[in-house]
């Protein structure tokens, strides 16, 4: 759906069906409910390497974003997606594919919160020294449209407002 390059990064908005796993070092995906009452509520916002006997690629990051996007929970989101990039970055992952908030089950988050986030995973990817190619997955044209425009507008130094 969409493709450009950041900060030698390059990244794609493309839906679940369009996502070439074998292209991928690794793949973030949300915590199970029985992860999630395992570890608690002190883990949302956190992210970790599922390690897999038989080294199977991609390798899978867990991270666990709170189970509502809303303003409240707003930081934690935003957390569980930058330490998702910091467990690939430490793991010297080159290709992630990275599920958006509607994708990782989330209701969808207002355009404020939608904006913040696309700047932060830019933003993130000028920090990130292995990285090349970030897979953003929506779980629609409405949400892949939604970031795409996001970080077009960004990218081409018109921010989105933020109020």
């Amino acid at each position: 759906m969409l493709k450009l390059i950041q900060d030698d990064v390059t990244l794609k908005v493309m839906l679940q069906q369009d996502l070439d796993e074998d292209v991928l070092d690794a793949m973030v995906v949300p915590a199970t409910d029985a992860q999630r009452r395992d570890l608690g509520s002190a883990a949302v916002g956190q992210a970790w390497m599922a390690w897999s006997l038989l080294g199977t690629t991609p390798k899978v990051i867990k991270f666990m974003p709170p189970e509502e996007g809303g303003q409240d929970e707003w930081r934690k989101l935003l957390l569980s997606y930058r330490n998702a990039l910091r467990v690939a970055n430490r793991h010297e992952v080159a290709s992630l594919a990275l599920p958006l908030p509607q994708q990782a089950g989330l209701p969808p988050l207002q355009d404020r919160l939608a904006a913040e986030l696309a700047m932060a995973l830019l933003e993130t990817c000028r920090e990130r020294h292995h990285l090349r190619h970030l897979q953003l997955i929506a779980s629609g044209n409405q949400e892949a449209v939604l970031y795409a425009n996001l970080l077009v507008e960004i990218q081409g130094g018109s921010a989105p407002s933020l109020e």
